[in-house]
């Protein structure tokens, strides 16, 4: 009970937000822009409230309690959520898994978000993720992939970032949805701070770098922030990359029509970096008849169709 106690503290501590002004300083990030660092203070609290929702209510309240916040934000809060009943299973485990249990009800429609939030978890407590991913069919496996790489850029940007260590034995398409996740992280630790980006992104080696800025895209559109003079300087740093950073603002758009939360910072990016509206690029993603859950992330840069990618590459 004791070594059972002393876990749950350290999890309550450190699931807290990382100070994203004392990192952007220890990461020599000029002033961020004061509606990125608004709009990122947002993403943290709805985070934290679906965590500690998930870590003191039942199942059943969950729901009814993140319908509170708003819409827009509420994928973050399922983050939160699928980290608190991770947390839960792994103190406290019963003979019905209370993620599959979320997902399977209430949290059906941000399931993507919940296993995200799986991710987290994992990445906090310093779980191997490949038993997870041997349980799981490939699309909620590489959601928990992302939100691996996301909190290992996050909170432990000095290894992940500074020194491009993977804490986990990873390759292939594995690796890439990993930094993917990490580079999401990026937005966030360098605070939307274009230069920043640039410099943290080529500090990796050239096989990393499509994916990283395809996880800053994703941050970009998603979580936001920006405004349309730093999206657009974004898009001319990213150089030889603009598309990879492009498809990460398609799968934003994607997932927000999913669930019919479309954003004013995903409709700036993709205007600026597509030159159409966010749903006009997220209708051009192939769905092949696949459900929503199976046609996210994995394999997404393949569903652009070609022309729409010659039209921005050109």
């Amino acid at each position: 009970m004791m070594i059972q106690d002393a876990w749950q503290s350290s999890l309550n501590k450190a699931t807290l937000p990382t100070d994203l002004i004392a990192t952007w300083a220890e990461r020599d990030v000029q002033e961020s822009d004061a509606g990125i660092q608004k709009r990122l203070e947002q993403v943290g609290r709805s985070l934290m409230k679906g965590y500690h929702t998930a870590v003191t209510d039942e199942l059943e309240a969950i729901a009814p309690k993140l319908n509170e916040i708003d819409e827009e934000l509420r994928g973050f809060a399922y983050e939160g959520v699928g980290m608190g009943l991770a947390q839960r299973d792994f103190l406290t485990p019963t003979s019905q898994n209370r993620i599959a249990t979320f997902v399977a009800g209430d949290g059906a429609a941000y399931a993507n978000m919940v296993y995200v939030g799986l991710g987290l978890m994992l990445a906090r407590v310093g779980r191997p993720i490949e038993p997870h991913l041997q349980r799981l069919d490939n699309a909620k496996g590489w959601l928990l992939v992302d939100g691996y790489g996301y909190y290992q850029g996050m909170f432990y940007w000095r290894d992940s970032l500074n020194h491009q260590v993977i804490s986990q034995p990873i390759s292939g398409y594995t690796r890439s949805v990993f930094d993917q996740g990490l580079g999401r992280s990026i937005w966030f630790v360098d605070g939307g701070d274009v230069n920043r980006i640039a410099r943290t992104i080529d500090a990796f080696s050239l096989d990393r770098r499509e994916d990283l800025w395809g996880g800053v895209g994703y941050a970009c559109a998603y979580a936001g922030g920006a405004k349309r003079t730093t999206i657009e300087a974004l898009g001319n740093t990213a150089g030889a990359y603009r598309l990879h950073l492009a498809q990460g603002t398609a799968y934003a758009a994607k997932s927000r029509q999913c669930l019919g939360n479309q954003s004013v910072y995903t409709e700036l990016a993709c205007q600026v970096l597509w030159g159409v509206s966010a749903d006009a690029v997220a209708d051009n993603l192939a769905t092949n008849g696949e459900t929503p859950e199976s046609r996210l992330w994995q394999h997404y840069r393949a569903r652009i169709p070609h022309p729409v990618r010659a039209t921005l590459a050109a």
